[in-house]
């Protein structure tokens, strides 16, 4: 077979989708004829779909060196260095090929591109000009502007932010994310008003689902900052409560919901429910199945019973005659009844289509179970330690601490550390001066090893306030900011008039 037979074999499988047989064709096309940089482009092309991008990025090199003029393999190119992390080097090709031009969809994915690297840089201004450059080029792109419409909330750009979730929406009306970023840009305003809004608007226009829920909650929970009102927690609650009867969730946000609702509870002081909602979130399947509810009886909205129906329909009965009157009423229906001749041949009717039987009630499947990773299952344990606390409990915060201390995270593992020994403290443990002497000197260490480690600083600081070495402390917070140093400052003087240990 010959060099063209080989090459039009790899691209016949390369758009079916075989991935693979396209790059062992482009590989013999290669063989043949070892100078063609479109051979080497196909190699590249099966090399990137198979996700292999650095060899991806090693047959795109070889198309440059073949054809070095043409900007199109200098983005490819660029392409795959960026997809292989190598972002200088990306940057480089991406500089050539729009400095050689190339097609149009490839600059405009080059200036998306160049949108996303600027993103991850920090550089949001720059960001935003390649990314208006590639809008213009493909056309409004719901990708393009939900990144915009990040960079607009880290900018606290309200209005901008609004204008480009108004695009969104004008695309896809039916697509939650244009109402979601809208809602988001409306809370960052505190226009909570507005905020909720913006979310009856979504729960018309699209079909919702638990992210819907979640902000429901999270605007009760940012008015609950403002207000100190305790009735948005529980208004919060009750939504996590309704998204779980009416959604079919999955076992995932079933564990989360359970989550939230500690959290919650956490804050207005009811350690026991918090407790049973973090049992339930380790166990969503069986306590979902067994009908566990997030809300408490006093929270829940009084049940339609048959009477009230009745008295409903009645009301409605004599809306109409006060409206119409009860000839007037005959008078409607009439409109809508069959002419003289008893028919309404102007009428398509279709048969009616059968009705599906659903399950009235949804349950998880047996087989499931969630994905516990470390943010969750610190979040978890750290739930349970404030949970015990509230209580009293500080054999149970032990054990609860001893499993944060051991996370992979440096602030999970601080906060089980710290909260391990102060729990010693409370309990009148002889070790517990001796652990915190152990726990100053990590805390001290670990800021040998990174002097913006401020979380170790703020722990060492209260372990020495923990102690009564409020000398110590108060030299120590010298070194910090102001802000920093006002809040700890305060601390020291209520330790040290009795208010606090």
């Amino acid at each position: 077979m010959d060099y063209e037979t080989f090459l039009s074999d790899s691209n016949l499988a390369f758009v079916n989708g075989q991935f693979g047989k396209a790059l062992e064709m482009a590989k013999k096309a290669i063989e043949v004829k070892p100078d063609s940089a479109d051979a080497y482009q196909a190699a590249g092309n099966s090399a990137m779909s198979l996700d292999n991008y650095e060899l991806a990025a090693d047959y795109y090199l070889k198309a440059v060196k073949n054809d070095p003029n043409n900007g199109n393999r200098h983005f490819n190119l660029g392409y795959a260095l960026c997809a292989s992390e190598k972002t200088a080097e990306s940057l480089k090709e991406f500089t050539k090929a729009d400095e050689l031009g190339c097609s149009q969809e490839n600059t405009a994915q080059l200036y998306h591109l160049l949108g996303i690297i600027c993103f991850d840089i920090g550089k949001l201004d720059d960001s935003l000009i390649n990314l208006k450059k590639a809008e213009q080029l493909m056309g409004p792109d719901m990708e393009v502007l939900e990144r915009m419409a990040v960079i607009y909330g880290l900018k606290e750009d309200v209005r901008n932010g609004v204008f480009t979730a108004n695009q969104m929406k004008l695309i896809s009306p039916s697509s939650y994310i244009g109402y979601r970023t809208a809602f988001r840009f409306l809370c960052q305003l505190k226009r909570y008003k507005e905020a909720k809004f913006e979310l009856r608007k979504a729960e018309k226009y699209t079909e919702i689902g638990m992210d819907y829920y979640f902000d429901c909650m999270s605007c009760e929970l940012d008015m609950y900052r403002d207000s100190k009102d305790s009735s948005c927690l529980k208004n919060a609650l009750g939504y996590l409560d309704e998204s779980l009867k009416k959604l079919r969730p999955t076992v995932q946000e079933v564990s989360e919901t359970y989550i939230n609702a500690a959290e919650i509870y956490l804050q207005l002081e009811e350690a026991d429910n918090a407790i049973n909602c973090l049992n339930a979130a380790l166990n969503p399947v069986q306590s979902f199945n067994l009908g566990f509810d997030i809300l408490q009886k006093e929270f829940e909205t009084r049940k339609l019973t048959e009477y009230d129906v009745e008295e409903l329909l009645e009301a409605d009965r004599a809306k109409l005659e006060n409206e119409y009157g009860s000839e007037g009423i005959d008078a409607l229906v009439a409109q809508v009844e069959p002419d003289e001749n008893g028919v309404r041949d102007y009428f398509t009717v279709l048969e009616d289509e059968p009705v599906k039987e659903e399950n009235t009630v949804y349950k998880l499947d047996e087989s499931d179970s969630p994905e516990f990773n470390v943010t969750l299952t610190d979040q978890i344990n750290r739930l349970y330690i404030g949970a015990y606390t509230l209580k009293g409990d500080f054999e149970k915060v032990l054990a609860y601490a001893s499993k944060l201390q051991s996370s992979s995270e440096h602030f999970s593992e601080y906060m089980g550390r710290y909260t391990y020994v102060n729990a010693l403290k409370k309990l009148g443990r002889a070790e517990a001066d001796s652990e915190y002497e152990k726990l100053v000197v990590f805390f001290r260490n670990a800021v040998l090893r990174d002097p913006t480690d401020i979380t170790a600083v703020t722990y060492r600081i209260q372990c020495l306030i923990d102690m009564g070495k409020y000398g110590e402390a108060e030299e120590l917070c010298d070194l910090l900011s102001n802000d920093m140093k006002e809040s700890f400052m305060e601390s020291i003087a209520e330790a040290k008039s009795g208010g606090k240990e």
